[in-house]
């Protein structure tokens, strides 16, 4: 009867461990999700890690070409811009989620910006007095910014949703900030406005304090 009792508990205890390996070999560790926010389209892996933590891998990319306002207003002048931004980053990073049952998280890591780039091209719209005298606008010249960020740049951020979702699907948001260097200005001008170009250290120094890069996504995660 001990024999007989004893094999029936290691029966129950193999067939309860190959039900335990059965359900972590068909566990979904992994997912894949689309983003969109301020850095562009994001596609991105997730690995689960542990219970509380993801590994995330995140591409984002944006790209916006001759973007066109007219008649803006600079003091008593009229101008028009003509803006280009293009945006490349890839993220790799840790998602913490502190609750057991809740999709709050916290996020860090870091960016690679391959491309972070503001393109400004200011004319003026109408001929420009000064005094007595007219100057044509085709006289007048442009004014041709170029602002840029470049380089590794850590990030913090916090959110809901899961980078691996319970379910199949999951939403999310995120929100967060990288810690860039200052931006790199290059600034020029031509005809009567090539003086101006001389400001480009002016500006450069106005921009130290952008440092901060706000990034806000929305997410949808597919488990697999």
């Amino acid at each position: 009867m001990k024999n007989f009792l004893l094999s029936i508990f290691l029966i129950s205890f193999c067939f309860q461990s190959k039900a335990q390996n059965d359900k972590e070999i068909k566990e979904k560790k992994n997912a894949f999700a689309i983003s969109i926010g301020s850095p562009g389209l994001g596609l991105e892996y997730a690995r689960k890690l542990s219970p509380k933590l993801n590994a995330k891998l995140v591409w984002h990319s944006f790209k916006l070409e001759d973007f066109e306002q007219e008649d803006l207003e600079i003091k008593d002048d009229k101008v028009d811009l003509l803006a280009n931004v293009e945006i490349s980053i890839i993220d790799m990073g840790i998602e913490y989620l502190p609750f057991k049952n809740s999709a709050f998280k916290l996020t860090a890591g870091f960016g690679i910006l391959s491309k972070l780039n503001t393109n400004a091209v200011i004319t003026y719209t109408e001929d420009v007095s000064v005094g007595n005298v007219i100057i044509s606008k085709a006289d007048v010249g442009e004014i041709d910014a170029n602002i840029s960020w470049s380089g590794v740049a850590p990030y913090l951020g916090l959110g809901f949703g899961r980078a691996i979702p319970k379910r199949r699907l999951g939403f999310g948001l995120e929100i967060g900030t990288y810690f860039a260097s200052s931006p790199t200005v290059d600034l020029t001008a031509s005809k009567l406005l090539a003086p101006t170009a001389t400001q480009e250290d002016n500006l450069q120094e106005s921009l130290e304090s952008f440092k901060f890069i706000p990034r806000i996504q929305f997410r949808l995660a597919y488990k697999f």
